[in-house]
């Protein structure tokens, strides 16, 4: 009994390998287009089918070139006219493994595993010239495939070469052997802001290289990225906080490019000509596909899907020279040679300009270098759904449900101007208080290790009565103070104007979002799922019980704050309380919260110095995660503060630094006294 009716089977066999090649092409051009939105866009969805299609590209692209291979053997006449042709879609299947340039990596562990790309390279290259050479005969076709081939070696042979030198190994090696020495020319190089601003941020770069690479940074490195920061025009505290992130963003911008795509190698001189071979091959197999072949010759169809796959591959060719043109590196370009051509300089800059302002709707020519915007979850908002209760069920129910409701509940707000004022200008009192130390290391040590040392030692701004909210662990204090801070701002509508208020709302929902979802980032800590599982089922059954539901989130707060007043002394609380929950000790945080005056300055503060332990604590391997996800905002500050000099990283440089003084020192010593 066959599974199939024969008449679908031949359609099948007739129709495979079309449908393969096509939807081959199709991914290419959908992954062109898309894969490098993600740097700038949180959704989901667009995340999710990046994903599939990646994973699913090469997969598409094998098993056409498998099937290719297999149609080559013994075939009717009517086969026969069409299997030259068909040998010709071999090389089209190696550019499509060799990707689009705008991503190479899906995510960092693609690049330590460019072995098994390296041998796919050997296998599916020796399957295409297998193809090619089992079908080669004296037609225009055979001679039109050679110049395809070209272009699909050299694709292919690129994301090899640039996973390669993107794994952890390879970026490591080449920042050890690469020169120390950078142009610290730090002087406007014209008059375009834009332009100043990619200047300044590459002569950063190497900064950022090292730190993602863990590797010691040097005190003139320091001193470039402080005067790098602070050296602008700005008239006030936010354009002054904006033209630092700026700079931080376009530096983020340059690593997302060497870690996900093939910028290492298509921004050097090597890469023009191998761009430049490709495009001039593609382009000269298509006008003699056109006006030699003779399509009445072969299957019309094959004819057209072999047209569309010439249509692909030269829109491949041109979207990436487009997206070349337009990228923050040929501004460093034009930075850098504009006194040397500046003729060409002008040109070139005038021709950019013109075409960014006609072309705007080409997703390339977007100048978004990141999302803009920080992820935002609260509890109370969390738990006053009423399909959370589906949380309350068996562990492994609970988990499943909880999943999915934190993706359904995430929102997004914008990291405006004063966000990053507030933060920015948290920083540089942080680096003013190093500085007047004599950069002694101890002092550093407690601006990054000693959490929350500017709120409670520097600047004393911390009530005795609530310190205990503060020493406890890091977790533990961040939920504390995210239920404190929304029974603040709930209960203090006349302050939602406050900047301090604000910043401290939305930093308290960001950092939520950061535990909940993006526990990697945190310092380690051995009871946190315990803790979140624990507060949010404490929190789903006060505000779903069964006589007395909570429906309004002013009578949750409401509820909140006469909880904090019948609960038992804290630590006998801790004592007879089974579950892990902070939830009461948020509301009583809360309570003693509104008792004080002005809260809402020390607040902000706390929130700030939460971020800034946070980005501090965090490995740069999740910072670069974060690079594929839209950005994250402790990831900017995280540069910030190293560019600042508040990072441990200077003081392994300082140490090494020391070493090598001694060394020298003990090596001048011997010469002395075994001199004749």
């Amino acid at each position: 009994m066959k599974t199939f009716p024969e008449r679908l089977r031949e359609v099948w066999n007739k129709w495979e390998l079309r449908v393969l090649v096509l939807l081959s092409l199709s991914w290419q051009i959908f992954l062109i287009i898309f894969g490098s939105r993600r740097r700038y866009v949180r959704t989901s969805i667009i995340s999710f089918f990046v994903w599939v299609t990646y994973l699913s590209a090469d997969w598409l692209a094998t098993v056409s070139l498998g099937t290719l291979a297999n149609s080559q053997g013994d075939q009717s006449d009517e086969d026969d006219r069409n299997r030259v042709l068909k040998a010709l879609w071999a090389p089209f299947l190696l550019v499509h493994l060799g990707g689009p340039d705008t991503i190479t990596a899906y995510s960092l562990e693609d690049n330590s595993l460019w072995l098994r790309h390296f041998l796919g390279l050997i296998v599916q290259a020796a399957v295409a010239i297998y193809i090619f050479v089992r079908s080669l005969t004296n037609t225009a076709i055979t001679f039109i495939a050679i110049p395809v081939f070209v272009s699909g070696f050299i694709k292919y042979s690129e994301r090899t070469w640039v996973l390669r030198s993107s794994s952890p190994e390879t970026f490591e090696d080449s920042l050890l052997s690469a020169s120390t020495q950078q142009d610290p020319n730090l002087n406007k190089v014209n008059n375009v802001p834009e332009l100043n601003s990619v200047h300044k941020a590459y002569s950063l770069f190497s900064m950022l290289k090292r730190l993602y690479a863990d590797l010691s940074l040097r005190f003139g490195e320091g001193e470039r990225g402080y005067s790098s920061l602070t050296s602008n025009d700005a008239i006030d505290d936010e354009e002054s906080s904006n033209y630092a992130f700026k700079l931080v963003e376009i530096q983020l911008g340059f690593l997302y490019d060497v870690l996900y795509t093939k910028a290492t190698i298509i921004y050097s001189l090597t890469g023009l000509v191998f761009r430049f071979i490709s495009l001039i091959s593609v382009l000269s197999a298509f006008v003699a596909y056109i006006t030699v072949i003779d399509k009445d010759a072969y299957s019309k169809i094959d004819f057209y899907i072999t047209f569309a796959l010439f249509i692909g591959a030269v829109f491949l060719e041109i979207y990436a020279f487009i997206s070349l043109i337009f990228s923050d590196w040929t501004r460093r370009w034009l930075t850098k040679n504009h006194t040397r051509l500046p003729k060409l300089f002008s040109f070139i800059y005038s021709a950019v300009s013109y075409c960014e302002s006609r072309l705007r709707f080409l997703p390339c020519l977007r100048k978004k270098r990141w999302s803009e915007s920080i992820s935002q979850h609260n509890l109370v908002d969390f738990c006053l759904k009423n399909r959370v209760t589906r949380c309350l069920g068996p562990e492994i129910l609970y988990n499943i449900h909880f999943t999915l409701e934190l993706y359904r509940q995430r929102k997004w707000k914008s990291a405006d101007d004063g966000l990053k004022a507030v933060i920015f200008q948290q920083l540089l009192k942080k680096y003013d208080l190093y500085r007047n130390s004599g950069f002694d290391s101890d002092v550093l040590k407690k601006l990054l290790n000693h959490r929350l040392y500017y709120v409670l030692e520097e600047k004393n701004m911390c009530d005795e009565t609530i310190r205990w909210s503060l020493e406890v662990e890091f977790d533990h204090s961040l939920l504390i103070w995210h239920i404190a801070t929304d029974i603040c701002f709930e209960s203090e509508p006349e302050k939602l104007d406050d900047r301090n208020c604000k910043v401290s709302k939305r930093l308290s929902d960001y950092m939520l979002y950061i535990l909940l979802m993006r526990p990697n980032m945190l310092p380690k800590w051995i009871d946190r799922s315990l803790h979140v599982r624990d507060t949010f089922k404490e929190a789903i059954g006060i505000f779903h019980r069964r006589q007395f539901p909570v429906k309004s989130r002013a009578e949750a707060y409401r509820m909140m704050l006469q909880l904090q007043a019948q609960c038992q002394p804290l630590e006998l609380h801790r004592r007879e309380k089974s579950s892990r929950s902070v939830f009461l000790e948020g509301c009583r945080l809360g309570a003693q919260l509104l008792q004080l005056k002005y809260p809402w300055e020390m607040i902000c503060q706390v929130w700030i110095e939460m971020v800034t332990y946070a980005a501090s604590h965090c490995e740069w391997v999740a910072h670069g995660q974060q690079l594929r996800r839209g950005g994250e905002l402790l990831t900017h500050v995280c540069l910030l503060m190293a560019e600042l000099r508040l990072s441990d990283q200077f003081e392994l440089g300082r140490q090494s630094n020391a070493a090598e003084a001694k060394d020298v020192v003990g090596w001048g010593w011997m010469r002395s006294t075994m001199s004749p």
